[in-house]
This record gives C-alpha cells, structure tokens and sequence, in this order.
C-alpha cells in the first residue's frame, strides 16, 4: 500500500530538509509542526520522548496474491478507529488488483488530477457526494450517504461495465468528476455558466446535481448548446426558489431529479425540460406566477432561509 503522490513527497521532503512544493500534504507539514513543537517544549529533559519512541511498533504484512484479498483486508480497516471514506474505498477497489504498471498509469492519468481538482481539504467529502450523484445518475437509484461504497462496486460489477473494462470506467468518472467540479466547487471558466452555478450553489440544490451532470455532459459534446444550457440551469433554480416561497415540501426533489433524464427528447432539448417541469402535478409542481406572488405576500420572509438570495 503506497501513500498518494502528494502525501509520499512531503514526508520525503521533510525528512531530506528540502522545500516542500507548492501543493504539499496539509495534514502531514502541521502533523511534523506539531510533534516539532512538543520536543522543543520538552528543553533538556529528553526521557519521555525516548520512551514515547521505544514503544512504536512497525507491522509489515506481506500477502500471497495467489491466496489473499488485498481490498477485504483495506475493507476490514473500517472497523479499527476512524473509518475510510468512500472515496479511499473506491480508489482501492479500482486501483488495487492491477498490475502496479496499470495503477500507476491510471492513477496519473485520472484519479490524480481528480485529487488536485476536489482539493486537499475537501477531497474526501466533495469526492463522496460526486459520487453519490454519478451513481444516481448511471443507475437511476439513490444510493444511502453511507452505502455509497457498496453502490458502486454493484454499479462496477454490471455486464456493461466489466465489458467496457476498468480504464473506460475510471475515465467517465474523471470526466463527470470535472464536470461536478465546474458545477458545485466554482471551477465553471465560461462566465455565464458561472454566474447561474453561483447562484444555484447558493439555493443548496444539491439534489439536482444528477440531472445537472447529464446536462454538462451533453453541453461538452456538443448536444447541448451553451445558451439552452443555461436557460436549463435558470429553470431549475427558479423551480427550487418557487416551491420554497410556497413552502412546498422537498422530500419529492431527490425522485424528481433522479428520474429527470428520463423524460429528456434531446431532439428537443430546451422544450423537453420546460414540458416537463410545467406537468409536474401536485406536490412535485412548477409554481405559477400567481401562486408565487401570493405566497411572496404573506410569507415571513425576513427568517426565510433563503432570503440572501
């Protein structure tokens, strides 16, 4: 088991005095600041620290690739202390029973650039709700927060998906995983797109993300014009700011944005979503202007949880 490639230079670079690089491991430069610190607290009085160290312990577990499962033991490392995130879980599953030539190639080529674009802060939890959505979009079902992991080794065991082999997969997860970022971290560079992801993040939609990352797909090759797309994006907003001025309930949102790309006539792109959100019926409805201007009359919108936008 390796250390990620930020990861492995840093502890490399503190250990040989060298200058760490600009996108340098943050955990592991404040974890040495840290233990520098105590040892410089401790003066003259060096006892304790050689009794700190005499009691580390280094395990070195070898495996027998004919006899032993690699992943399992990772899996079984859930149940000791902090658990994994699902995104360690599903590089590990991809990457880990390859040959070391492919791993490499695949995590330089893909995972890595992934890593860089989600940010070492926030890696772990962007990483995971990207995937929650990316599966909600692939398989039509909403995967549990907390079963993200298993819902994607079922996704990565589908006929389909064996047939098309593990490169094809980790590449449309590094393409959807780009547009995810576009859309929910600000990465978006067309200044329109931008402005109407800005104000999108800002209404909380996370829901619509599924839908919304089949739509940039279709925007990146060409199905989807620029202008439509945007209007695409206004219309979810509008839908989402309506329905919470008329306080209808949102536990409808996350079956109305899973199953959204269903009803699409990408022949008719812009006027098959417009369709669609118009005959929404009952709870799951598209506010007319005269319900919107009623309920703007008389709900107390200065506690309004959305009243910054």
């Amino acid at each position: 088991m390796l250390l990620t490639q930020t990861d492995k230079a840093s502890p490399l670079a503190l250990v040989q005095q060298k200058l760490q690089s600009a996108d340098q491991s943050l955990r592991i430069t404040e974890n040495f600041a840290f233990f520098e610190e105590q040892v410089k607290n401790l003066g003259d009085n060096l006892s304790a620290l050689c009794r700190g160290l005499a009691k580390l312990v280094v395990v070195d577990i070898a495996l027998s690739r004919d006899q032993d499962n690699p992943q399992l033991i990772f899996e079984s490392m859930n149940s000791t202390g902090r658990e994994l995130s699902q995104a360690d879980l599903i590089r590990n599953f991809v990457l880990m029973g390859l040959e070391p030539s492919r791993q490499t190639q695949l995590y330089e080529d893909h995972w890595r650039p992934m890593e860089v674009g989600f940010g070492q802060g926030g890696y772990g939890s962007h990483f995971d709700s990207f995937m929650r959505h990316y599966l909600t979009l692939k398989t039509g079902e909403i995967p549990n927060v907390r079963a993200v992991y298993e819902a994607f080794k079922t996704h990565a065991r589908t006929p389909e998906i064996v047939e098309g082999g593990v490169n094809a997969l980790v590449a449309d997860i590094h393409a959807f995983a780009g547009y995810y970022c576009a859309m929910a971290l600000g990465k978006e560079t067309d200044k329109r797109l931008a402005e109407a992801f800005r104000e999108l993040r800002e209404l909380k939609v996370d829901v619509a993300y599924p839908f919304l990352l089949e739509l940039y797909d279709d925007f990146v090759h060409d199905r989807l014009e620029t202008a439509d797309f945007e209007c695409a994006v206004r219309l979810v907003e509008a839908y989402v700011f309506r329905r919470a001025v008329c306080a209808i309930p949102t536990n409808s949102l996350n079956k109305t944005f899973a199953t959204f790309g269903r009803s699409l006539r990408k022949d008719r792109y812009l006027e098959s979503i417009q369709a669609y959100l118009l005959t929404l019926p009952s709870y799951r409805r598209f506010p007319g202007d005269e319900e919107l201007k009623r309920e703007l009359s008389v709900r107390d919108l200065y506690n309004f949880p959305r009243r910054s936008y």
